[in-house]
């Protein structure tokens, strides 16, 4: 085809050529053989001619490689040439081509959409950035991640935690490293892992970031229930007949009334109570193992709030209870049942926090935060001492006297099953428990 075009033009250039310089030499001769200036006259506007067409005929053809260049150049796949005398074929086969850009490119941007429309969608969050740091992609799950809508610079990370931005960029291509931050309140492990790719001459760094706290969360408990589940099966299978035996033996001794054998029925009988004792408290810890899955449904945070506190009132009576739920009508999804032993927990938790306070307070907080809900109980007590706060929800784990050691554990258990997250921040101006639902 492309022979075919130079040989069309060639031809035709060389004839117009041939042909004027055919007219010129006639042109000269007519000017010393003849008197008649009408012939010299005609011959030079026939030269003239002959000259403006062979003009017209090559900036017609560089016009039609200038636009189609330009077409390719500022990708104008939709431009067309009309067909017409000059270079029809050209402009034929120009127009073939572009159709067949246009058609690369339509299908270019369905790919690129699809892509897009992937990445955007894939559970695990991911940022792309430029060397400046502004981001350049942010799919929905890093937007659900962070709780901010308008990201687009990594520096805006900033709000959640002021070092996670200097943590991302100080972490190699193809490596990855796990960050302890706070996101919203919550302390959360992430795993940051970062690759780099060239686009457009400029080189781009993609970041994927999986949240590990809620895998974790969710092995720790379940770790924890199956540890539960065979002690408290040995137990339960051990105790069960050494009770039945003492308070058999205890009923045998006291109905022989004798004297002597009183020292025997007291020992059978601190066997036989202990044993209960025990018994009953394995059956406590049974809770950590038998939390029903959530009938979530769309409940109000004030009822649920004002319930929690109306069934506490005598144990607050003589503390300054707050309750703010900005806007009244919020609601969240969850089981009302579950939700209800959540906050009446961390409610006996302040109360109990606030005994020795001379002027306790206790306000219950909720709002949404970055399209989470995200509700607080804070009290003004004295804290919880740094050195045991990581140990706050470990089963069995208390620091009060009488305490059982699953309020926190359970109550994490709860929320971890509802898709959501518990914190607890604690200084000398007292305690937040937050709990975050998505």
């Amino acid at each position: 085809m492309k022979q075919r075009h130079r040989a069309r033009f060639r031809a035709l250039t060389i004839v117009q050529v041939v042909l004027l310089l055919a007219s010129a030499s006639v042109l000269a001769w007519s000017l010393s053989a003849t008197s008649f200036v009408a012939i010299p006259i005609s011959l030079a506007i026939v030269v003239v001619l002959q000259v403006l067409g062979l003009i017209r005929y090559v900036e017609a053809h560089v016009d039609t490689l200038e636009e189609f260049f330009a077409a390719v150049n500022y990708e104008d796949f939709t431009r067309r040439f009309v067909a017409d005398d000059v270079d029809a074929d050209l402009k034929r086969e120009f127009n073939r081509i572009l159709e067949r850009f246009g058609d690369a490119r339509a299908e270019r941007d369905v790919q690129a959409s699809y892509l897009e429309t992937v990445v955007r969608h894939v559970p695990v969050p991911f940022f792309a950035a430029r060397a400046d740091g502004s981001l350049t992609l942010v799919n929905n799950p890093a937007r659900r991640l962070t709780g901010i809508a308008t990201l687009r610079h990594l520096d805006d990370l900033a709000e959640l935690d002021p070092a996670l931005p200097t943590l991302m960029r100080a972490i190699e291509p193809g490596q990855q490293q796990l960050v302890q931050t706070r996101l919203r309140e919550v302390p959360v492990e992430l795993r940051i892992s970062v690759s780099e790719i060239r686009m457009g001459g400029e080189i781009e760094r993609l970041y994927s970031v999986e949240n590990l706290s809620g895998e974790l969360s969710a092995r720790e408990s379940s770790a924890w229930r199956n540890l539960l589940r065979v002690l408290t099966h040995e137990i339960m299978n051990t105790l069960t007949p050494v009770t039945s035996l003492a308070q058999t033996c205890s009923d045998m001794l006291r109905d022989k009334h004798a004297d002597e054998d009183q020292e025997i029925r007291d020992a059978i009988d601190t066997i036989a109570r202990r044993s209960s004792g025990l018994t009953a408290f394995v059956s406590r810890y049974r809770e950590l193992m038998q939390i029903p899955r959530p009938q979530a449904e769309d409940i109000g945070v004030l009822d649920v709030v004002n319930a929690a506190v109306t069934l506490m009132r005598d144990q607050v009576s003589q503390i300054d209870v707050t309750v703010d739920v900005s806007p009244a009508s919020l609601q969240v999804r969850a089981d009302r049942n579950l939700l209800d032993q959540v906050l009446l927990n961390l409610l006996r938790n302040a109360v109990d926090a606030l005994a020795q306070t001379a002027a306790p307070r206790i306000s219950i907080r909720a709002r949404l935060d970055h399209g989470r809900v995200l509700l607080q109980v804070i009290d003004n007590g004295p804290g919880i001492p740094e050195a045991v706060l990581d140990q706050i929800f470990v089963p069995f784990f208390t620091t009060k006297r009488d305490g059982s050691g699953i309020g926190l554990s359970l109550s994490r258990q709860i929320l971890t099953a509802h898709g959501g997250d518990i914190a607890v921040r604690s200084g000398d101006e007292g305690t937040t428990v937050s709990l975050v639902f998505r």
